[in-house]
C-alpha cells in the first residue's frame, strides 16, 4: 500500500499529524536542514499537502507537543521509518533526534530498540549506493512483510 493509501482522504488531521511528527524530529537538533525539509516536502506532496501547508505546520510546531496516536500498525510503522529517515538524512544522528524518535516509537506501540534496528537496516542498504530515502522505503517494505 502506498503512503497515501494509509490515510483516509476525508481526514486531513491524520496527514497533518503525520507531517508534524516528521517536522518535530527534523527540528529536534535546533535547526531544519535543507535535505530534511525537502524530504518532508516530498512526503507532503504524496499526502496531498502543499508546501504552504507544510510551512505553516513547521512554523507552529512545538517540540514538546505530544505525539498523536495513529490508527493502524502499518501507519505507525511507516511513520517510524520516515522519522528515522528524517533523522539520518543530514548525515548525522543527533542525540535529541534519536531520543525523540525512540519516544515517538514507544508512544506508537513499538519498543525503542526498533529505531536502532531501522538505522542498522538503512545503513546496510545505503552501502550499495542508495539514498536514505530509497533505503528507508526498501527497508520498510522488507520489515513490513516480515
Amino acid at each position: 500500500m502506498g503512503l497515501f493509501g494509509l490515510f483516509n482522504s476525508k481526514n486531513d488531521g491524520n496527514r497533518k499529524s503525520y507531517l508534524k511528527e516528521l517536522i518535530k524530529v527534523a527540528k529536534a537538533d535546533g535547526h531544519l536542514e535543507k535535505r530534511e525539509y525537502e524530504f518532508i516536502l516530498s512526503i507532503g506532496h504524496k499526502l496531498a499537502c502543499s508546501a504552504n501547508e507544510i510551512k505553516e505546520l513547521s512554523d507552529e510546531i512545538q517540540l514538546d507537543d505530544p505525539a498523536e496516536a495513529s490508527q493502524s500498525k502499518e501507519h505507525r510503522l511507516k511513520l517510524v521509518f520516515d522519522l528515522v529517515a528524517i533523522m539520518m538524512i543530514d548525515g548525522t544522528i543527533d542525540l535529541k533526534e534519536l531520543g525523540l524518535c525512540k519516544s515517538i516509537a514507544m508512544k506508537s506501540g513499538f519498543e525503542p530498540e526498533i529505531i536502532d534496528d531501522i538505522v542498522h537496516r538503512i545503513n546496510i542498504i545505503t552501502q550499495s549506493g542508495k539514498s536514505i530515502e530509497q533505503a528507508s522505503t526498501e527497508a520498510y517494505l522488507i520489515y513490513s512483510k516480515a
